[in-house]
């Protein structure tokens, strides 16, 4: 009798393994023709366009050791990436507790109790008075809810995208990262730049007041000269000062990217950075796959897609297999004997009939949660085609401007040198020579800014092509090591 029981329940249990998963309800997902937001070409038409090798770790092509240790540093220790690993660890593990509706859950338990009757207890309880007794139980409890309709399934198919997503959340913060710290050491060393540069004014400055006060004593010069020449002493000092503040925001700024306080953060001594010789871009399709914002974008849509699915399957029934067994003795020698075992195995389905349109409208409210993670994966390829447009035409006329500064800056230089010619032949003044090198240094001032905006040009154009995404692949696994030892 027990040998045929076993033998029916293994015939169900198998059959049912076999049933579930061969159909889930709901659509699978269709990657979405993204090819009218992207387009087929650029808008903007310069050299950039000319190379489509993507440089990914774009950062050493500055060739500055100092910049590539602080890259490495922060994709090690900042805070915020931190965060977004333990995100996919946390996504990876929800995946597991929804796959586990999958499985048969199986429990045991048991319990020994001793009792004693009251002596007035006689006839109230069926016992004499004061009689004691054990009681001894073990127990099995199993149940099984079918998945025939796949309802599980996508559930688990959303969790399996929304683990991409989160991977591509990483990315996505690491590419945006990166590039923080790119454009703070950029303003680093152009404020340091500036500030020599500005050292290098109030010297000349201070020798122009001193010229201005010699002519005032002797008679030849104004008492304007002389205030005026104070004046941009004072200015000329009052700038220096927040040029300190600049380079200290700077440095407290890149401290905390690489999360450590600012007391703690020190920067070596680092080259003037050059703008790289050679970037591409590639063509517009090429975004879809290396921009983690819209590889983020499209597994949300995958994953919404996946639940609308799910919500349809609340439409069908849901079966359900379970029994225990139940083993009960007064002495626990004779606990696991034929006869003190009872057991009870069964099934059961449960039908939606009326549920005051619940089912419906979770359908409807997933579907429009689907079509808004698409509108947005629309709007995330549209944004990210306007950003590389942007970027280039900034790279291009940033580039532009600071070669005219720098052809004006040479030609400055040579008129300065002309005239310190002059002066030493005794035909120039000395305030014609400080007149000149203050021209001088305002043009190397201003080719500072420019080689500064046009270097953060250059590091905005590698964030929105996603430049440095694929660190984030080699950075994840490790940081996940203990999650995938749990599998």
């Amino acid at each position: 009798m027990n040998q045929k029981l076993c033998e029916s329940i293994c015939s169900v249990l198998v059959l049912a393994a076999l049933l579930s998963g061969c159909f889930k309800v709901g659509e699978d997902y269709v990657q979405p023709d993204l090819s009218a937001y992207t387009g087929t070409e650029w808008k903007a038409g310069t050299p950039l366009l000319e190379n489509e090798s993507i440089a990914v770790r774009w950062w050493t092509q500055f060739d500055d050791a100092e910049l590539n240790r602080l890259v490495e540093t922060l994709l090690a220790q900042n805070i915020s990436l931190k965060v977004a690993r333990e995100r996919i660890i946390e996504n990876r593990s929800q995946r597991g507790v929804t796959r586990a509706d999958l499985l048969p859950k199986a429990y045991l338990g048991g319990y020994g109790l001793r009792s004693r009757a009251a002596d007035d207890a006689r006839g109230i309880i069926g016992l004499p008075g004061g009689t004691q007794s054990n009681l001894f139980a073990a127990a099995a409890l199993a149940g099984w809810e079918l998945d025939l309709w796949g309802r599980v399934q996508r559930l688990v198919e959303s969790a399996d995208y929304t683990i991409e997503a989160s991977r591509a959340a990483y990315g996505d913060a690491a590419v945006s990262l990166v590039a923080e710290l790119a454009l703070g050491y950029v303003d680093l060393r152009a404020t340091e730049a500036r500030i020599l540069l500005a050292q290098r004014k109030i010297s000349l400055l201070e020798e122009q007041r001193t010229l201005a006060e010699t002519k005032l004593i002797a008679g030849t010069g104004t008492r304007q000269d002389f205030l005026q020449a104070r004046t941009e002493v004072r200015q000329s000092k009052a700038v220096l000062r927040t040029l300190f503040q600049a380079k200290s925001v700077a440095e407290n700024s890149m401290a905390v990217l690489l999360g450590m306080p600012p007391s703690s953060f020190t920067c070596a001594v680092g080259c003037q950075l050059v703008p790289p010789s050679i970037v591409g871009i590639g063509i517009p399709a090429s975004l879809l796959s290396r921009r983690p914002d819209i590889r983020k974008a499209e597994q949300e849509y995958a994953a919404s897609v996946a639940l609308v699915g799910a919500a349809k399957g609340e439409r069908f029934p849901k079966i359900a297999l379970g029994g225990t067994l139940n083993f009960q003795a007064t002495d626990v020698d004779k606990l696991f004997h034929a006869d003190t075992l009872v057991y009870a195995f069964g099934g059961g389905v449960l039908l939606p009939v009326f549920t005051g349109g619940r089912i419906e409208a979770q359908i409807e409210v997933q579907e429009s949660l689907a079509e808004q993670r698409k509108l947005q994966l629309q709007q995330a390829v549209l944004e990210a085609v306007e950003e590389v447009e942007n970027s280039v035409i900034g790279v291009s006329q940033r580039s532009r401007q600071a070669q005219e500064l720098s052809c004006a800056l040479q030609e400055r230089s040579g008129a300065v040198e002309l005239t310190m010619q002059l002066f030493a032949s005794g035909l120039q003044g000395r305030t014609t020579v400080v007149e000149q090198q203050l021209e001088q240094v305002s043009l190397a001032d201003a080719l500072a800014v420019a080689r500064q905006q046009e270097l953060g040009e250059i590091i905005h154009l590698y964030r929105a092509l996603g430049g440095g995404w694929d660190v984030k692949e080699n950075a994840v696994v490790s940081a996940s090591h203990k999650e995938h030892q749990g599998e």
